[in-house]
């Protein structure tokens, strides 16, 4: 069981990396990337709103370079052996990579309905396989449960 928390713990330490990578490249390239999503959504009254979707699109990136950076702190812990808890991750990645879902399906906007729904179902499989592998390495690093009673004195009390 060890070696697949730690084999797990690489793996997340690997996504939180790209992560990383993505937020800051986004952030980089910040004009350029939200008005490619602008124009491939195909509403024609997105471009009046900008500066909205700028400090949006500033906003993911920073949680998902946040998020990057404690995945991958939390999984060298873990690949090195060490007990972290991933209950924080695994709870806000959800959230996240709803919104993450919801930027994918508006960027298919310029696509045919095939186009679209092919996007939506790979953006779907990618929300839940994320956030379900999140759920599945919390659920392995949990601590287990002692068996010992909780109050060592009543116990002898009760002898």
């Amino acid at each position: 069981m060890d070696s697949i928390r730690k084999t797990f713990g690489a793996l997340f330490a690997a996504l939180g990396a790209y992560y990383c990578a993505l937020g800051v490249f986004t952030l980089l390239r910040l004009p350029t990337v939200t008005s490619r999503w602008i124009q491939q959504s195909g509403d024609p009254d997105f471009h009046y709103d900008y500066s909205f979707f700028l400090m949006l699109t500033a906003l993911g990136a920073v949680l998902v370079a946040l998020l990057g950076w404690r995945t991958v702190v939390q999984g060298v812990a873990t690949a090195r052996g060490r007990r972290a808890s991933w209950l924080a991750l695994a709870i806000s990645a959800l959230p996240l990579h709803w919104f993450w879902f919801l930027h994918r399906t508006i960027d298919a906007g310029l696509l045919d309905r095939q186009g679209q729904i092919a996007a939506q179902q790979i953006a779907a499989i990618q929300l839940g396989t994320v956030c379900i592998s999140y759920l599945a390495l919390w659920l392995l690093m949990r601590r287990p449960h002692s068996h010992q009673p909780a109050d060592l004195a009543l116990l002898r009390t009760a002898r």
